[in-house]
């Protein structure tokens, strides 16, 4: 059961199972209760998703989602660059992982508000973890963004050095943005339903 549950849910749920086996044994079964339960499991349901592409130079969704950003862009810490911004909500599984092999340079954490995954202007005030990485050579970085469901953001324990597909959090209602080099080829486009795992594009 554990292996299907994601295991930032693991409190919630057995509080609400407790709750409900104590209220079950004064004889009154909590209906709210269960269906509180239900709810959770849905929130932090992990499901087993399998790589669909092992080219070492795709690049792969990191979460569940909808893509709302493909731009190009420049960035003084990064120069010319192509920004994919991905939002998941409520209704999509919250655990995302490592879209390529990875060596991680720097995490930086910036504390800050749960807000609307919609509100883009704000995003200077939002709770935020930044991936400074490098894969194949080429320089990359993950911002994750809270959003107003969320709570404190962190990772998982993570080394220095990542696969592809290697777990590195959760997230409710939250956006992931990747910052990849200018000559990256995507395949997917604005308004997308994607799934962790699937094809973003490829690194040349």
């Amino acid at each position: 059961m554990m292996k299907y549950i994601a295991k930032e849910g693991y409190f919630s749920i057995g509080l609400v199972v407790f709750l409900i086996l104590f209220f079950w044994i004064l004889n009154s079964f909590s209906f709210v209760l269960f269906f509180i339960l239900l709810i959770l499991l849905f929130i932090f349901r992990n499901p087993n998703r399998i790589l669909i592409c092992h080219d070492k130079k795709a690049v792969l969704s990191p979460i569940d989602g909808k893509i709302i950003q493909i731009e190009n862009t420049f960035r003084k810490d990064f120069g010319e660059c192509i920004e994919v911004s991905i939002i998941n909500s409520f209704c999509n599984a919250g655990s995302f992982y490592t879209p390529f092999e990875m060596n991680i340079d720097e995490i930086k954490y910036r504390y800050g508000l749960f807000l609307d995954k919609e509100f883009q202007n704000l995003n200077f005030l939002k709770e935020k973890i930044s991936i400074n990485a490098t894969t194949h050579s080429s320089k990359i970085f993950l911002e994750i963004y809270a959003g107003n469901l969320g709570r404190k953001l962190k990772l998982d324990n993570i080394s220095n050095n990542l696969k592809v597909g290697d777990r590195l959090g959760f997230l409710i209602d939250g956006k992931i943005k990747l910052i990849l080099p200018k000559n990256v080829r995507i395949q997917v486009g604005l308004g997308d339903e994607i799934k962790s795992g699937s094809l973003l594009g490829y690194l040349i």
